[in-house]
């Protein structure tokens, strides 16, 4: 395991297909779905001091986005502004976390896998290789958004371009990849439209 590991929330995407933003829709419990992915870095990072989240520059914030009290929160804005109506992608996301700091190693969970585990996260942060290790969900395809991702990687991915996949860089350079030990389909729940997301809240309830 890499010693000071940065945990990351990529919550920057336009939710085109959601049709309102992704990071702040509510839990059944009322918890934006940014904080629970915060909530679930934080468990499995106990460590480190600050857990920080990458937004677009004009991602809508909430009350503690737009003005966080929590010393322990730090908003990473993409280097970018993107005037498309498409987003500019999670590349774009990791880049502007390695232009705050390209020394770190960071641990990134992208915030539309809600049902994602600490005990997975610690899995993989306790496993990680570098220059990147990520899950291999349950199909066996990587999964780069659920990783760690080093210095190395982050400048491949840079030489490349905000365009390119995250994924591909991990096949480049022989990422290592995981499967979570205790394998959960529902892990791998994604939610991009509100099906999904009706469906995520009501595993939820049930937990």
């Amino acid at each position: 395991m890499a010693p000071g590991i940065k945990p990351l929330v990529l919550a920057g995407g336009r939710s085109t297909r959601m049709g309102t933003p992704k990071h702040l829709l509510e839990l059944p419990d009322g918890t934006p779905l940014y904080q629970h992915q915060i909530n679930t870095l934080r468990q499995a990072c106990p460590s480190a001091v600050t857990v920080y989240i990458s937004l677009a520059k004009d991602s809508p914030l909430d009350a503690l986005l737009a003005s966080p009290p929590d010393p322990g929160l730090q908003i990473i804005l993409d280097e970018e502004t993107n005037d498309t109506a498409r987003s500019g992608g999670p590349s774009q996301g990791l880049l502007s976390a390695f232009a705050s700091d390209p020394t770190a190693t960071w641990l990134v969970l992208a915030v539309d896998y809600p049902l994602m585990t600490t005990r997975a996260l610690a899995q993989l942060r306790d496993a990680y290789e570098p220059p990147v290790t990520c899950f291999r969900n349950d199909q066996g395809f990587c999964e780069p958004l659920v990783g760690i991702w080093g210095p190395e990687a982050l400048r491949l991915l840079r030489a490349k371009g905000t365009r390119s996949s995250p994924s591909a860089v991990v096949k480049e350079l022989k990422g290592r990849q995981l499967s979570p030990a205790a394998e959960v389909t529902q892990l791998w729940a994604n939610v991009n439209e509100w099906p999904e997301w009706e469906r995520v809240c009501q595993l939820l309830q049930r937990v």
